[in-house]
């Protein structure tokens, strides 16, 4: 009879802050596209300062810490893990200055005064690391695929990767033409008049390319937390499935023991019969 090998002591501590940080990067990715969209597009968000800015960024970066408890031993699994979060600290850390250039004036780029300008750099580095922290954590969660022994979940994650990676481009691209849809607006007004017009101005038009990213951003973050949930679940699975069970030999062997009960029984009624009675 063979005996089923026990689990790791650590095992179900490390799969616990799995669970957990997979809940937090679920609710906490959002909360925090919501503050900062808020941030940037309602004025009267601003009276409530830094402080939901911080905190929806600050989870992430506590959400993502909770990974490091899984696989420790995994050198890819934990580069993976430090990387994201870094950049999660990066974001947390960067966040403020969100706030803080709504205050600027819409001058040209000469106008500022050095400290205004280090508040727009800092700002444009947030949003660099706001995109690599949604990239890498997309890398994480194919690498937690590959470590999770499920090949449905693995298809599942290639495939919204892909997705993400190449929404990706539009993004970036109607990120880019926002910064020039003055520009943009004016060679429309040149080559298609009457495209221009649906338009109205360049405000017009600016405030379209800004929702194709806010959509395109809800698409990725959607995907993300798609993703998110299909691993909490495969993970929540196979901790259930980790129930002691018979092995084939231990099954082959009760069977053997049942059929010999099962003889014994049945003899002992026979010779329970007088035969003088037939």
């Amino acid at each position: 009879m063979t005996e089923t090998a026990p689990l790791s002591p650590n095992l179900m501590p490390s799969l616990r802050q799995l669970v957990r940080g997979l809940e937090l990067l679920f609710w906490a990715l959002p909360i925090a596209l919501l503050v900062c969209v808020q941030e940037i597009l309602a004025p009267a968000w601003e009276s409530w300062g830094i402080m939901p800015l911080i905190l929806s960024t600050g989870t992430l970066w506590f959400g993502v810490s909770r990974l490091r408890q899984f696989h420790p031993q995994e050198q890819i699994w934990q580069s993976a893990v430090r990387l994201t979060e870094v950049l999660a600290l990066l974001m947390a850390g960067l966040v403020p200055f969100l706030h803080w250039i709504q205050a600027l004036p819409e001058l040209s780029a000469s106008g500022y005064s050095a400290g205004q300008k280090h508040i727009i750099y800092s700002t444009i580095i947030f949003c660099t690391a706001s995109i690599m922290f949604v990239l890498n954590l997309n890398h994480l969660l194919t690498r937690l695929s590959v470590i999770l022994p499920d090949p449905v979940l693995r298809a599942d994650i290639k495939l919204f990767v892909m997705i993400n990676f190449i929404l990706f481009f539009p993004m970036l691209a109607a990120m880019w033409c926002c910064r020039l849809s003055s520009e943009l607006y004016s060679v429309l007004y040149y080559k298609a008049p009457g495209l221009a017009e649906s338009f109205g101005n360049a405000v017009g038009l600016q405030e379209l390319l800004q929702g194709v990213v806010l959509w395109i951003a809800i698409l990725i973050i959607a995907t993300t937390m798609t993703m998110i949930w299909k691993a909490k679940e495969a993970v929540l699975n196979g901790v259930f499935s980790l129930q002691p069970s018979l092995s084939s030999e231990d099954e082959d062997e009760e069977t053997r023991i049942v059929s010999v009960l099962e003889t014994d029984t049945e003899g002992a009624t026979d010779k329970s019969v007088d035969p003088s009675l037939n």
